[in-house]
């Protein structure tokens, strides 16, 4: 036998060898890397230290540098939320601005951070537990719309820190129709009709960020715009889709004026929609 075909055969028993074992114990020592070997890194916030679980690479890449992919959104909250205020932030994600509320009021404004995504919940309530504010930052896992009911959410994907679902038809914030990876049957319901059910605190300010569907959301919340106490709304939206024009028609009527409007997007001119509670409304209060 030639030193080649030794190499090969031995080459050949080496792989077949790797193999066995790897199916033998990859799955146990997998599970428990995974247990033990919790991943951490810290957000972009400069003011404060802010800690992100991170489980996949959008939350590894993107997520832990949110305030540089909105700065708006960190201009807006340390603009307009103070100590004492009531933060509804509806598709919370894995509550990077959540977090910074929390952290720019130190801990003296309570922040209710929506997300029905199951993956991304559970890394929602793993980022309120590693930075310590539980009872300050209240995660609710659950769908809002423009009523109570059982409906379903399409995933785009099941790895944690993703974006793009769609509550209802399996429709792209882009209004394209997809294919998701998943459909859970989840519980919706109407802003008005939660905080009725559930005697919730009524918001300050609100942040909208859920991929399709804020008209319906906000059809769902008709009295909770009325209430005088709402101070500011800030809105994700593709203003090249018509919904942006009648949301931006609907808030006027709610006597709100559009404040500000900041781009961040790249498939299409995603924006920021910042809407202020109009002075002489805020007065009467």
């Amino acid at each position: 036998m030639t030193l080649s075909k030794y190499f090969d055969k031995l080459a050949v028993f080496l792989a077949i060898g790797i193999v066995k074992i790897y199916n033998r114990f990859a799955p146990r020592l997998l599970v428990e890397i995974k247990e033990r070997g919790l991943v951490t890194v810290n957000m972009d916030y400069e003011p404060e230290t802010i800690v992100l679980a991170a489980d996949s690479m959008i939350e590894y890449k993107t997520r832990r540098f949110s305030c540089r992919k909105e700065p708006e959104t960190i201009r807006w909250i340390e603009k307009y939320i103070g100590p004492g205020d009531i933060v509804y932030d509806i598709g919370a994600n894995v509550g990077a601005y959540s977090l910074v509320v929390n952290k720019h009021t130190k801990g003296k404004a309570k922040v209710y951070a929506f997300e029905p995504s199951f993956a991304t919940f559970a890394q929602l309530s793993k980022n309120i537990y590693l930075n310590g504010c539980q009872g300050r930052v209240i995660p609710l896992g659950i769908a809002l719309s423009n009523g109570t009911k059982l409906d379903v959410l399409n995933y785009s994907s099941l790895l944690p820190g993703t974006a793009l679902h769609a509550l209802g038809k399996p429709i792209n914030h882009l209004g394209q129709g997809f294919e998701p990876v998943f459909e859970q049957p989840i519980i919706s319901y109407s802003l008005d009709n939660l905080i009725e059910v559930f005697h919730l605190e009524k918001p300050s300010h609100i942040k909208l960020d859920v991929d399709g569907i804020e008209w319906e959301i906000l059809n769902g919340a008709s009295e909770t715009l009325n209430w005088l106490g709402l101070k500011s709304i800030q809105v994700e939206m593709e203003p090249s889709l018509e919904t942006c024009q009648l949301i931006i028609d609907y808030m006027v009527s709610k006597d709100f004026h559009l404040e500000s409007t900041s781009n961040h997007g790249l498939e299409m001119e995603t924006s920021n929609y910042l809407f202020v509670r109009n002075e002489n409304e805020m007065l009467q209060r």
